[in-house]
C-alpha cells in the first residue's frame, strides 16, 4: 500500500464511506450475460447490462420533477454494473458535480470528498475569501476611489494635450525660423527663442508631472490595500485548492490510496484541473472499490440540451474525459491500452521525385501520436530517406494525402495549404438525412479538458469556413475553406451547424458503428516543381 498520506485522513476516509447503508446498490434482474472483464471507461461501447442500468436513471430522474429544470439544462451522469461479495448483479447510479447544489443525493453513490458541508474547513475558508472579495468590490466602487481615478485620468489626458499642443507650436515656430535663416541668416533673436520653447516645455512636462505624482499618491492607499487583498485572495484560493487535492482520496483496485494531488504530479500540467474527482466515473469505481463490489462495465450518457460550445446529445454515451479522469483512472483501475491500428498501410496513388500522393485507410495515424502504432509516416519513413508530412486526416477518417520527398517540396506545398489554394473535398455519410447546400461558418478551438475535442467558441475559437452539398441518401459533400481540428465532424453534429453528426463518429455522434463514414474523396494542388494544377480522386470505401 502506498503511505504518502496522513493515516488520520485515510481512516475518516474509509470511515465516512462504509458508514453508508449501500441503499446505493441497486439490484439488476436480467438474464443478459454478464461481461468477462471491465471495459475501457475511455474506449468502450455501452453494454446491454449499461443500458438496462442506465434506463433506470432516467426513470428515477423523471419521478424527481424538482430536479427537472436542472437536468433538462444538460449534465452527465453514469452507472457502474458491478458485484456484490455474492455475487448479487446490481448497479450504482452517480451525476456530474452537484443537482440542486447538492453531491449527495440518496440513491446515488456520494462524492468522493464532501466539502461543501457549511461547518467544515472549505466552505469557512471560502467565505473568507468570499469575504475579501466583497472587501475588493468595495474599495473599487467607492465614490472616492473612482473620483480619485476618474481626476487623474482626466489630468493625464490634458497633460497630453497641452504638451503636444506646445510641440506644435514649436515645430511651426522652428519651420519659420528655418525660413528666415534662408532668407536673412541666423539671429541672436532665433537662437533665444529656441532655447526659451525648449525650457519652456521642459517647466511644462515637470508640471505635470508633479501634479500627476500627487494624484497617485492620493490613490496609493486604495492600490496598496487592494494589491493586499488580492495577494492574500491569491494565496488563500491556491492553499484552498491544493488543500482540497490533498483530501480527494482515491481507491484503486486493490484498495490503496492516492491523493489527486500525487496523481497529477506528473502529468504535463503538473497539478489537477479544477473539477478533478467529481465526474461519473471516479465516483463510481471509488465507491465500489471501498464497498467490496465487483466493477463490470461503466458508462456515462448526456442527458438534456446540448452545451452551446460543446456536441453533447440527449441520452448518448461518452467516453470519461482526458483531461481530469484519464489520469485518475489510470490509477484507479488497469485500463485495457487504447484502439490500436490494424495491419494497415498507405496505398501510394501517384509518386514524382518530390512528392507522393497517398490513400491513407480509416484507422491509420497520419504521424505518429501517443500510442505506439503505426502511421502513414513512419511507414513511409521506413522505405524513403527523406518523408515531409504537409497535412493530416484524423486516424478514423480515410482519403487522399500529398506528402513532400524533398524540404523545397514540403515548404512549397505548406505555402499553398496555409494560402488556402488547395481544395480538398470530402465525401461522408450522415446519421439522418439532408438535403440543399450551404455554408456552416462557426469558430473552433480545443477543450483542454478533454484533447482531442473540439468546442464552438465565437469569442476565442479560430474561423472555421465548411461549404456542403446534400448527395442524397444521407450523403453529403463537404469542402473545408479551413484545416481545423476536426472542422467537418464539430460542423456537422453542433446544433448551430447541420445538428447531424457523421455516421460511427464517437466522439460527436450518436451511432456506434464499425468506422466514421468520412471520406477525403478529392485533393487538388499545384505541382510544386512545374506548378501544374492536379487533381487526384480515392473512390469512397463505402
Amino acid at each position: 500500500m502506498k503511505r504518502n498520506h496522513n493515516f488520520v485522513l485515510v481512516v475518516c476516509a474509509l470511515i465516512r464511506n462504509f458508514a453508508l447503508n449501500m441503499t446505493e446498490f441497486h439490484p439488476l434482474h436480467s438474464s443478459l450475460p454478464r461481461p468477462e472483464r471491465m471495459n475501457n471507461p475511455l474506449d468502450y461501447e455501452p453494454h446491454p447490462l449499461c443500458l438496462l442500468a442506465a434506463n433506470e436513471v432516467r426513470a428515477y430522474l423523471k419521478a424527481h420533477e424538482e430536479w427537472a429544470e436542472e437536468v433538462e439544462s444538460g449534465k452527465m451522469f453514469g452507472v457502474l454494473v458491478c458485484e456484490d461479495q455474492q455475487g448479487t448483479l446490481g448497479f450504482l447510479a452517480a451525476y456530474s458535480g452537484q443537482i440542486g447544489g447538492r453531491e449527495d443525493w440518496p440513491w446515488f453513490v456520494p462524492a468522493v470528498f464532501d466539502y461543501l458541508q457549511p461547518d467544515d474547513y472549505f466552505k469557512q475558508e471560502e467565505a473568507r475569501i468570499s469575504s475579501i472579495n466583497q472587501q475588493v468590490k468595495a474599495l473599487e466602487t467607492s465614490c472616492q476611489y473612482l473620483d480619485l481615478q476618474k481626476a487623474l485620468a482626466s489630468m493625464r489626458q490634458q497633460a497630453t494635450q497641452e504638451t503636444e499642443a506646445y510641440k506644435a507650436m514649436m515645430q511651426q515656430a522652428k519651420a519659420q525660423r528655418d525660413a528666415q535663416r534662408k532668407a536673412e541668416g541666423e539671429t541672436e533673436a532665433m537662437i533665444r527663442e529656441s532655447q526659451f520653447q525648449k525650457a519652456e516645455l521642459r517647466r511644462l512636462k515637470a508640471r505635470w508631472n508633479e501634479q500627476i505624482a500627487e494624484a497617485e499618491n492620493g490613490l496609493k492607499p486604495f492600490d496598496d490595500q487592494l494589491s493586499q487583498l488580492k495577494q492574500e485572495r491569491k494565496q488563500r484560493s491556491d492553499a484552498l485548492q491544493r488543500w482540497l487535492f490533498d483530501h480527494f482520496l482515491m481507491a484503486n483496485a486493490q484498495g490503496d490510496l492516492r491523493s489527486l494531488t500525487d496523481i497529477f504530479i506528473d502529468t504535463p500540467q503538473g497539478v489537477p484541473p479544477s473539477g478533478s474527482g467529481e465526474c461519473c466515473a471516479p465516483k463510481l469505481l471509488q465507491f465500489a472499490f471501498l464497498h467490496h463490489l465487483r466493477p463490470l462495465s461503466i458508462a456515462e450518457f448526456w442527458q438534456g440540451r446540448s452545451p452551446r460550445m460543446e456536441v453533447r446529445h440527449h441520452n448518448h454515451y461518452y467516453p470519461a474525459c482526458r483531461g481530469k479522469c484519464k489520469p485518475i483512472l489510470g490509477w484507479m483501475l488497469p485500463m485495457t491500452s487504447e484502439k490500436s491500428a490494424a495491419t494497415i498501410r498507405p496505398t501510394i496513388i501517384h509518386e514524382t521525385t518530390t512528392f507522393l500522393v497517398v490513400y491513407k485507410p480509416a484507422g491509420l495515424l497520419s504521424v505518429p501520436g501517443l500510442i505506439e502504432t503505426p502511421s502513414v509516416e513512419s511507414i513511409l519513413k521506413a522505405e524513403r530517406p527523406e518523408v515531409y508530412m504537409v497535412h493530416r486526416l484524423d486516424m478514423d477518417t480515410s482519403g487522399v494525402m500529398v506528402v513532400a520527398l524533398t524540404k523545397d517540396a514540403y515548404h512549397h506545398l505548406q505555402q499553398q495549404f496555409l494560402s488556402r489554394s488547395v481544395r480538398k473535398e470530402y465525401v461522408a455519410v450522415l446519421e439522418h438525412d439532408v438535403e440543399g447546400c450551404g455554408k456552416i461558418d462557426l469558430p473552433l478551438r480545443p477543450d483542454p479538458m478533454d484533447r482531442p475535442r473540439q468546442v464552438v467558441d465565437t469569442e476565442n475559437g479560430k474561423p472555421a469556413l465548411t461549404e456542403y452539398q446534400a448527395l442524397g441518401n444521407h450523403r453529403i459533400r463537404l469542402i473545408p475553406h479551413t484545416g481545423r481540428t476536426h472542422q467537418l465532424r464539430v460542423h456537422c453534429a453542433h446544433q448551430q451547424g447541420l445538428n447531424n453528426p457523421i455516421k460511427g463518429d464517437p466522439l460527436y455522434g450518436q451511432e456506434k458503428t464499425d468506422r466514421l463514414y468520412l471520406h477525403a474523396e478529392t485533393l487538388s494542388f499545384n505541382d510544386p516543381t512545374t506548378g501544374e494544377r492536379l487533381t487526384f480522386n480515392y473512390p469512397v470505401p463505402f
